[in-house]
This record gives structure tokens, sequence and C-alpha cells, in this order.
């Protein structure tokens, strides 16, 4: 008997205390008032990279993880990109595919599809006492708009201080090439013109290209290279907002 009065009193305790949530308009949300710390975080983007010696702080190519510089690229094939020029186009009612030539005959199968190969990529992006707060973006009227209210807008505000630098050290890749497919429309056998595996060498040999540049023997084939290392300071803040057809600046 006392279990049963018990449970109708939470029952009833539940109930009283339900209370429903009301929206406010823009002049009640200038007229709340609140306090709110930023967080403060420090993030290290790391690709490719490991610590040269324990606690060193030094980090160089992790040879270990890419053991098989195929497997370290970044890659990119762009639409109706073909070593032959021919190309696709799409009906956007049927959504049929239709394959042309370069000089625009129809035909059956594509060419070999071709790449932008980025290859041996790595680097480490470190953000330093970046501040994350919450803040109020305030929209005033125009002069010629004076029947509509200030609009207010709840933002998400990332700041930046140049005495914090953001530390960019050895971002980059080693070669840049434009690598091709070796079986036209991606048929049985193919092997992705990202996955070549072409070196530059002293002497002929399998996925060797010769070359009298000792500096280049032994590396990965391309026709640029890039490696970043400084500090970025950033001055100022970033606000990110929602915005919709009630923003005059949406």
């Amino acid at each position: 008997m006392k279990k049963s009065i018990l449970f109708s009193s939470l029952l009833v305790l539940f109930t009283s205390a339900h209370a429903e949530l009301q929206s406010l308009n823009n002049q009640q949300l200038q007229q709340v008032e609140g306090q709110a710390s930023a967080a403060t975080i420090d993030w290290t983007l790391r690709l490719n990279q490991k610590e040269t010696t324990a606690g060193s702080g030094v980090y160089t190519f992790d040879t270990d993880t890419c053991a098989d510089l195929r497997f370290c690229r970044f890659a990119v094939s762009s639409n109706n990109r073909y070593d032959d020029g021919s190309y696709v186009t799409r009906d956007p009612i049927t959504n049929i595919e239709t394959i042309h030539d370069k000089n625009g005959n129809v035909i059956t199968a594509t060419g070999r599809k071709q790449w932008i190969v980025f290859k041996g990529i790595q680097g480490s992006i470190q953000l330093q006492k970046v501040d994350i707060d919450g803040t109020d973006l305030l929209y005033s009227s125009d002069a010629n708009m004076t029947a509509i209210p200030d609009q207010i807008k709840a933002a998400l505000q990332v700041s930046f201080k140049a005495a914090n630098p953001i530390k960019i050290r050895n971002f980059g890749f080693d070669a840049l090439s434009i690598e091709t497919d070796t079986v036209a429309n991606e048929g049985a056998g193919n092997v992705p013109g990202y996955l070549n595996a072409d070196k530059y060498g002293a002497t002929a040999g399998t996925n060797i290209k010769v070359t009298t540049s000792v500096y280049d023997q032994g590396r990965e084939t391309g026709f640029m290279g890039m490696m970043m290392n400084g500090n970025l300071a950033l001055q100022g803040n970033l606000k990110v907002f929602s915005c919709d057809g009630s923003m005059k600046r949406c």
C-alpha cells in the first residue's frame, strides 16, 4: 500500500514539473544576459610523420607507415578527363550517359582515365591556444527600414592571436604528376594511374626512368614538389552562425 501511494506521488510530482519551451523573438533575446568563459584548445594535425627520437619533438617522414609509397598519396580524377580526349554526357531527364570521342561522335567506351597525383604527402599543422566561445551577432536595421527591428543571431566565435601563431612543419608533397590508367574504360585488369610505381634511377629497369640528376635518383617521378615550414600569425575573430531567409544578409 505504501509503495502504491509513493508511486502515485511521484507521478503527481513529474506532472506538476512539466514546462513547455517558449520561443523568443529578437527583442526578448537582446534582454537576456549571461556569462560564459571561452574554451582554449591546442590541436595538432600530423600526417605520415613519426618522431625521430622519443620526446625530441622533431618529426620526419614515416617510412614504416609508408613502406609502400603508393599508399601515401592523394589523387584526384576530374570528370571527363581521359587520355584520348573522350568524354561522357548525361541526360538530365533520363540520367542516361553517352560516351563521345574528342570530335563529338558517339562511341562505346572511354579512353584511359587520368589522375592528378600528389606523392609522398606529409606534414604537421599545430594550432596554439585557439579560443572557442559563444557570442551574439547583431544586425541593425538600415536607415530606410525603420519598421524592421534589429536582428540578433547566436554565433560560434573562434579567436586567433598573433602571439600564438599556427605552426606549419614539413607540410607538402615530394612530387606532383599526371598519371594514366593502364586499361581503357576501367576495364578488366586495369591498374589505376594513382598506383603507378615509377621512380627515377641511374640505370634502366622495371618502373625506372633514367636520369643523370643525383638528387632525383631513387625518388618518385613527378614535375614539382612542395615543402612548407613556417609560422602563420593570425589576429582576429571568426564567427560562424546559421543563416535563413529572415536574415537580410542571407
